[in-house]
């Protein structure tokens, strides 16, 4: 059989979503979800991935109209210009590359997709994961009041998750985290800060200590890994380092500091699911634990999660999946399949193990474009 990979045609479909309810975070409040949907043809088989982006640069400097423009003039060019030994070939050439490790992640997903396919595997099983199902918790949004947010975290017991993840704020933070934790004392908890604190809230921070929390995910800038060494130090709080987390060498620059005790591996931030191995790997080597991020989005990008939620160093629950219960639809003819409330099985398939609805794609997409050899 023929192993390498020939990219025929790709097509971008730019999709819009409305979400069911708004998800607020530190830097702002969603409505919408918008991203890109990538589908490259290689002979008689179709492989998918995901850009998750937004319109604006709300979450990443990279946006849905950045990620069409350098995959139009460069990264679709690329792959379209010869045919590719293996992934890793075609991860190398796209880092010759600066930046874009969002739209990177969403065409190296594609490519993953048809190797798999090719195969006759599945992306989790070329990846050397060993869960058929992995635990997945909610990421609750800044509310209006305390009472708001013990509100929809008992909603969120209700459905059956045991990890809930608070996003925190200056002036959303204390008198929240308290309410929480008093009306559900045993419940594993953690929060989420997405850089909104400054060095000088270190010793604020290191207070959190009497919540008992899960972990404090990336409470400072992401390039202040000083200070969360610093406060790595200081606390018994696990601290977890997400948007810090960009590269391999960076995860390692992390390590070596001590400025994690914990990692948030975002597949789309690092670039794509060969370097969330090697970091991966990394954190495993150092005995840090990691997880698995997530993003709103469709199940086209959940299900690349997925694949890295299965690895055996992804010891905490993955965020990805909880963003059914914003994004009004996943794309996806087959939902993925739950159990228990709080769990999703591995996609097992070949490739990412999941088919688009192109008719719902369709009445979601509000530009399309192909490039071909």
């Amino acid at each position: 059989m023929d192993t390498t990979i020939r990219i025929d045609s790709i097509t971008a479909y730019s999709f819009r979503i409305p979400l069911t309810r708004s998800f607020r975070i530190s830097v702002g409040e969603m409505t919408v979800k918008e991203g890109i949907l990538f589908e490259g043809r290689s002979g008689g088989i179709c492989g998918w991935g995901e850009a998750a982006v937004d319109r604006i640069p709300f979450y990443t400097t990279e946006t849905v109209g950045s990620v069409l423009d350098v995959s139009r003039q460069v990264f679709c060019p690329l792959l379209l210009s010869r045919s590719w030994s293996g992934i890793s070939e075609i991860v190398a050439a796209l880092d010759c590359y600066r930046g874009h490790r969002f739209a990177k992640a969403a065409l190296e997903a594609m490519c993953w997709d048809i190797r798999g396919k090719q195969g006759g595997r599945s992306v989790a099983h070329m990846l050397g994961g060993t869960r058929a199902w992995v635990e997945t918790g909610p990421s609750v949004g800044m509310k209006p009041s305390p009472a708001g947010l013990v509100e929809a975290v008992a909603h969120e017991l209700e459905q059956g998750f045991h990890r809930i993840k608070i996003k925190v704020a200056p002036g959303k933070d204390d008198e929240y985290i308290q309410a929480v934790r008093t009306a559900f004392p045993a419940v594993s908890l953690m929060v989420d800060a997405n850089s909104a604190y400054h060095p000088a809230d270190l010793a604020r921070l290191a207070e959190w200590d009497q919540y008992n929390l899960l972990m404090i995910e990336q409470p400072f800038n992401e390039h202040d890994l000083h200070y969360h060494a610093q406060l790595c130090a200081r606390m018994t709080t696990p601290v977890c380092l997400d948007e810090s987390i960009e590269t391999p060498h960076l995860a390692d620059c992390a390590m070596k500091m001590h400025a994690a005790d914990i990692v948030n591996i975002k597949v789309c931030r690092v670039g794509g699911l060969t370097h969330t191995l090697r970091i991966h790997d990394l954190c495993a080597k150092h005995q840090i634990p990691v997880w698995i991020g997530s993003r709103l989005g469709s199940g086209v990008a959940t299900a690349a999660r997925l694949a890295a939620a299965s690895l055996p160093n992804a010891s905490f629950p993955t965020d990805a999946g909880a963003e059914r219960a914003y994004v009004a639809d996943d794309l996806l003819t087959t939902p993925l399949e739950t159990r228990n409330g709080c769990e999703l099985r591995v996609p097992s398939a070949p490739g990412l193990g999941i088919e688009v609805d192109r008719a719902r794609l369709a009445a979601c997409t509000t530009h399309q474009e192909t490039q071909t050899r």
